[in-house]
């Protein structure tokens, strides 16, 4: 007989524990759209494959020059302050649009662009004196070099014809463009800043002892490092149809503050420095010129870039600034183009500049227009073409 309470060596079997019960309703839908996202699936690869050949195509599309020239390019800066993507595509534009007025082309660097604004009041001006309707076209950008200028020039008249409408490109120089030695004007050409490639750019590399980037003629990858900065945010842009407005006189907003010595001594260094060598970028001048000879019915000048006068009285450099203004003058003289010193005419004292190298936005932009416009007015005399004159 078994003992009562003796504990039983019989096996009962576990009773099932009963499972979660199905998801159902809005429940299951969400956790059905999750799976969907987690889980590797063939329906999941093929939409990720298909999206990924849509965004290649997408960008083979849109990162094109002939995209970027048209219609669509509006949408390839990044803001308003996308200096390199609006001369990207200005010049890649006036190479392809119809021609209607002669034009101005503007190259140089910030201090160019804080004094001329949007080129809307300079063309405004022009019309007044000279009676002509022309069109400004600004290629200025942020440091522009040597090399940018060739690039941005070669490519806006690329397809410059005997009975196309005059051109008159006007060249930012003097006594600060002097610190662009041949290796930093290397460095800048490999950098890739701007969203096009050029014939006389790579000559001017060579020119400068450098090797020019190889070319596949891919846009894209010619121009990668320009895509990667540019790419996203254009075509966001694009598909929320929200082109940027250029602010090309950026560089006088916001509180003036005191300058920095040590950017002042740096600077004047670099002038003192390079000035005894000023020979090589005059060469550097005749090169462009020699360039834009090839271009029928085309002109070159050369345009004083601003400089403060407290950055000249500060730096001692009172003395290299009036024989640069000098030798500047002779240069274009014995090459039969001319040489326009809008800053020095202007008699601007160092209360009229935001810092160093740009102007303060207003009167003195004026300023600077009507100077601008007379030197055009009288070029345009010389030439025998002083429109309604």
């Amino acid at each position: 007989m078994a003992d009562p309470v003796a504990p039983s060596t019989a096996k009962v079997k576990a009773r099932p524990r009963a499972g979660p019960k199905p998801l159902t309703g809005w429940r299951a839908d969400l956790t059905a759209f999750w799976h969907g996202f987690s889980q590797p699936s063939a329906l999941a690869f093929g939409l990720f494959g298909v999206s990924v050949l849509v965004t290649l195509a997408l960008c083979a599309w849109f990162f094109s020059e002939s995209t970027i020239s048209g219609w669509y390019g509006r949408y390839l800066p990044r803001s308003g302050l996308d200096a390199e993507g609006f001369a990207t595509r200005e010049a890649l534009m006036a190479a392809r649009e119809d021609v209607k007025y002669p034009r101005l082309f503007l190259l140089g660097t910030s201090t160019v662009a804080q004094a001329v604004g949007s080129g809307r009041a300079l063309e405004e001006m022009i019309r007044g004196l000279t009676g002509q309707e022309w069109r400004v076209v600004v290629l200025t950008t942020p440091l522009q070099s040597p090399t940018d200028q060739f690039a941005l020039i070669d490519r806006a008249l690329e397809f410059q014809q005997a009975d196309s409408p005059p051109v008159v490109v006007a060249v930012g120089f003097g006594l600060q463009r002097l610190r662009w030695t041949a290796d930093q004007t290397l460095i800048y050409a490999n950098d890739r800043r701007l969203g096009l490639r050029s014939d006389w750019e790579d000559a001017e590399v060579r020119a400068l002892g450098g090797e020019p980037l190889p070319r596949s003629g891919f846009y894209p990858w010619d121009n990668r490092k320009f895509v990667l900065v540019n790419g996203s945010e254009a075509l966001l842009r694009l598909v929320l149809q929200q082109p940027a407005i250029r602010l090309v006189d950026q560089y006088a907003v916001g509180r003036k503050s005191p300058p920095s010595q040590e950017v002042r001594d740096i600077m004047g260094k670099g002038m003192r420095d390079n000035f005894p060598y000023q020979g090589r970028y005059f060469s550097q001048i005749e090169r462009l010129a020699a360039d834009l000879a090839t271009k029928p019915n085309t002109d070159m000048v050369l345009i004083e870039e601003p400089l403060s006068p407290a950055l000249i009285d500060n730096q001692n450099l009172g003395p290299l600034h009036d024989q640069m203004s000098r030798d500047l003058a002779d240069f274009a003289k014995s090459h039969d183009f001319g040489y326009w010193p809008v800053s020095t005419e202007a008699q601007f004292n160092g209360s009229d500049y935001f810092d160093d190298l740009h102007v303060l936005a207003g009167p003195e932009q004026d300023q600077l227009r009507v100077i601008l416009a007379r030197h055009m007015k009288q070029f345009l005399a010389e030439k025998g073409d002083a429109g309604g004159e």
